[in-house]
């Protein structure tokens, strides 16, 4: 009986380790909220941390929404190659059942997106926190 315990400890402790590993490796997938915006031409920093801007990130889909602005949630697919981000093919969700290709890229701007396709360098990306920039803005991000 006393053997059959210390496996057990010995396993808990390697997959605890493990999981631990994984999420030191920055993962990207999981729930950002924006908490900066700097606008890269102008040098210009604004403070979004009162702002209800939320980014989710899971499989190959990428889901940004801003609460303040009637919930409004798009939907894009993504690609993530090392530290690259792309996202393209946007959809505005409607309702649970409905969605819409987005074809006005000024729905995009207060997300920090540029166009219905944008291209984001990861500057950090850890457990908590998120930096990535793309032409025009740098975005930073809290993990909640």
């Amino acid at each position: 009986m006393q053997m059959k315990k210390i496996i057990y400890i010995i396993i808990s402790c390697l997959l605890i380790s493990c999981e631990l590993e994984v999420l030191d490796k920055g993962d990207i997938d999981g729930h950002w909220q924006l908490r900066q915006i700097d606008t890269l031409a102008t040098g210009g920093t604004c403070d979004m941390s009162y702002s209800n801007i939320y980014w989710a990130v899971e499989s190959n889909i990428l889901q940004v929404r801003d609460i303040d602005n009637s919930n409004l949630k798009i939907l894009f697919r993504y690609e993530k190659q090392g530290d690259e981000l792309m996202i393209h093919t946007p959809f505005h969700v409607i309702t649970k059942d409905e969605l819409e290709p987005v074809e006005d890229a000024e729905l995009l701007t207060p997300f920090g997106i540029i166009g219905t396709k944008d291209s984001f360098h990861i500057e950090k990306l850890s457990h908590s926190n998120l930096v990535m920039k793309n032409e025009n803005y740098q975005l930073y991000f809290r993990r909640y």
